[in-house]
């Protein structure tokens, strides 16, 4: 039985070298693009589902820096270990053996490369556990690979053991090609092409024996370079990709079959191509090479069979026609919204109407899910998986469904741009919530904006995502227009910190820290500013790292200057330990800050000296509103196991921003979904107007919510309490 590679247990490492400092090495700019959406494809759900931290991409590594990470990702790999090269090909004058250019490579002294066979002996080590392997190779003389060397030992190939494909793009006496004017190379083009629109006339599940095949007619048929494989025992029947194809709908007919359009009934296997002259026989599939399997020996995999529906052996020749009982779904290229439903038949009734539109739509949630600041996350995450499920009982967009995929950033930059890049391959996203963290939103920014894709954070503060860096000198300029945020910035909440701790409270005499961080250091900047505005004197600063939890140098200086309040910009993580220490070394001094250490732990950590420490919330208390008290009424009825915490309401709020702006290009229940990119649905956003649960929503034109309201929490007790709107 074919089945899928698991994902959650498989690992696939891309490689590509497209610039080389040696003068005659040609660039292959086209490798980079390989890369990319190579990976973007395996990560795509539709098409394997490849977790980001289960792909691994290296572009322009050393030899070291391959050889490593091969030997990370075969350690780690149980089910399917897939390696990929692209880039230049040097056969070895005394060896014959096939060696991998790298950026550094000097062709005339081939130990600057990458050897093959130390790729070979690495995937085939008692260490490894996998239990499949793929070996894909995209460059000249690739083919050396399959059918061993004229040395001794010998290449030979993966397949001297069982479970092992290896794919190449040419013969072990041909060049590869890299067209001009191309977006890919000549064989992994037609590679991506295949992951991208499937293949005609193939399973749900595409092998590498049909991949295979796919290639070379397809390469064959356009005169180009012909691939090479080789398989060892069943290593044909790997899969490692869903088959996208979907078959055009015919008219009506009187031999028409009634099926799904998205059934894939298995075919008889094509015949097989005749060599050319430079593909002798003895390079065709090797005779290990499983046959396509037939409808009646082919069972769907565990993963697939709940969406197939019956299969239906047709009549006559061997063809297949489908009439689509509900509908098809057209997709946009990637980076567009799904486009639409096209409508077939049907008498105009309800039933007919509601069948008619029938589209999931994603939005997608990226915050920490894990780590110090879950806390913070969950609540996003579960506020706006509370606003899908009521716009889906109001049926908010007829014959739509939403639904969230919630991505854990691990408030990591590096991490939250990988999931960024992972939302933007989700066909169905049509919109982000997230991130927490502003460091976070600076680095997933511009690959949503490239995808026009649209983002609301909930919480981000920091002007310049919205502002631009020149903000503080009063130039104003919107670095990408896909941002939106439904929490007041930082020059709202440092002023009023300001005015508060100089008015209210008294204090005079500041030493600001801040972690480094875009959020933390932004808000240590503006309050700088707003308290020296205010008549206050900033006795000194200090920037620390995010993870600091030891702050007695820092505790010291403030302490030894005099100042009567320490304003830390960072999160409550960090903030309470600094409290702690804080008010064990000076009992006058209080701690502030900005919404990142409005949390419940931040007390429990402290303790109870930290009373008197206040903080600022962009936005308003959601206990105080009247529009918040169904949402909170019905976020405890949901029975979630986080607290909605600081930012639920705003979550929710920016999660029925985007639900809004696709109603909006969804009107009516007859209509097909509007053929409408990302950009539109952006310009939708841009133009929302409503009365949400933390007040009004729109937004500026730089994306800023039109309510900058905040509120002033001060410590009391072990809990914060609002002191002042």
């Amino acid at each position: 039985m074919t089945e899928l590679s698991n994902p959650a247990r498989s690992r696939a490492l891309l490689i590509g070298a497209h610039s080389f400092t040696d003068p005659d090495l040609e660039p292959l700019p086209a490798v980079a693009r390989n890369l990319d959406r190579l990976a973007e494809l395996l990560r795509d759900p539709s098409v394997w589902g490849l977790d980001a931290s289960h792909l691994s991409v290296l572009a322009e590594p050393d030899r070291d820096q391959a050889l490593g990470e091969a030997g990370r990702l075969a350690d780690e790999a149980e089910d399917t270990l897939l390696v990929y090269y692209a880039g230049h090909g040097f056969v070895h004058d005394l060896s014959n053996e096939l060696y991998l250019a790298l950026p550094r490579t000097d062709p005339r002294r081939l130990y600057t490369a990458l050897r093959y066979q130390d790729i070979r002996e690495l995937l085939l080590g008692p260490q490894v556990r996998a239990r499949r392997k793929v070996v894909i190779l995209d460059c000249c003389w690739s083919g050396l690979a399959l059918h061993g060397a004229m040395s001794a030992t010998g290449l030979g190939g993966l397949s001297d053991i069982g479970g092992t494909f290896v794919l190449t793009a040419t013969s072990e006496t041909r060049t590869a090609l890299a067209p001009p004017g191309e977006t890919y190379t000549a064989f992994t083009g037609e590679l991506i092409g295949a992951l991208e629109k499937g293949v005609p006339e193939a399973p749900p599940l595409l092998t590498m024996t049909t991949l295979y095949r796919h290639l070379y007619d397809a390469l064959v048929a356009k005169g180009r370079p012909t691939p090479q494989q080789r398989n060892g025992n069943t290593a044909g029947a790997i899969a490692v990709a869903r088959n996208r194809h979907r078959p055009p709908v015919p008219g009506p007919g009187p031999e028409d079959a009634v099926t799904s359009a998205a059934e894939e009934a298995s075919v008889d296997p094509p015949p097989v191509d005749s060599p050319s002259a430079e593909e002798p026989p003895a390079e065709e599939p090797s005779v290990e090479e499983p046959s396509v399997e037939k409808p009646s020996d082919e069972k769907p995999s565990d993963e697939d069979s709940s969406a197939r529906g019956p299969r239906v052996r047709l009549p006559g020749p061997r063809r297949r026609r489908t009439v689509v009982m509900a509908s098809a779904l057209v997709v946009a290229a990637l980076g567009s919204l799904p486009a639409a439903l096209n409508l077939i038949g049907g008498d105009g009734s309800d039933a007919d109407a509601k069948a008619k539109s029938n589209l999931t739509v994603t939005i997608g949630v990226i915050a920490p899910l894990s780590g110090d600041l879950v806390s913070l996350g969950r609540g996003i995450r579960d506020s706006a998986d509370l606003a899908v499920k009521k716009a889906n009982a109001d049926n908010v967009a007829p014959g739509v469904t939403f639904k969230i995929r919630a991505l854990d950033d691990k408030g990591d930059p590096a991490t939250g741009r990988r999931k960024a890049t992972e939302l933007v391959a989700d066909r169905s996203a049509v919109g982000v919530v997230g991130p927490l963290n502003g460091s976070v939103a600076q680095a997933m920014q511009k690959t949503f904006h490239d995808a026009h894709l649209t983002q609301i954070s909930p919480s981000n503060s920091a002007p310049a995502l919205t502002l631009g860096d020149g903000w503080q000198q009063g130039t104003f300029a919107r670095p990408y227009n896909t941002y939106f945020r439904t929490v007041a910035n930082d020059t709202a909440q440092a002023p009023a910190a300001a005015r508060y701790l100089y008015v209210k409270s008294k204090r005079r005499k500041a030493f600001v820290i801040d972690d480094k961080q875009t959020y933390g250091a932004s808000l240590a900047q503006s309050f700088k500013k707003a308290f020296g505005e205010e008549g206050g004197a900033i006795v000194g600063e200090a920037h620390v790292d995010a993870g600091r939890r030891d702050f007695s140098t820092q505790v010291s200086q403030a302490v030894n200057a005099g100042a009567d309040v320490v304003y830390y910009g960072g999160l409550y993580d960090a903030a309470g330990p600094l409290s702690k220490q804080l008010h064990a070394a000076s009992s006058g001094a209080l701690l502030a800050g900005g919404d990142g250490i409005f949390a419940d732990t931040y007390a429990t950590v402290a303790g109870d000296g930290a009373d008197g420490d206040i903080c600022i919330v962009g936005g308003a208390v959601p206990g105080s509103l009247p529009s918040a008290e169904t949402f909170i009424k019905d976020y405890k009825a949901a029975g979630y196991n986080s607290s909605y915490s600081s930012y639920g309401g705003y979550a929710y709020d920016a999660t029925s921003a985007l639900i809004q702006a696709f109603k909006s290009l969804h009107v009516d229940p007859s209509d097909t979904v509007p053929s409408a990119k990302r950009e539109s649905l952006r310009a939708a956003v841009q133009n929302v107007d409503f009365d949400g649960v933390m007040g009004k929503v729109g937004f500026d034109a730089n994306g800023d919510a039109v309510s900058q309201a905040v509120t002033v929490y001060r410590l009391s007790g072990g809990a914060w309490k609002a002191v002042q709107a």
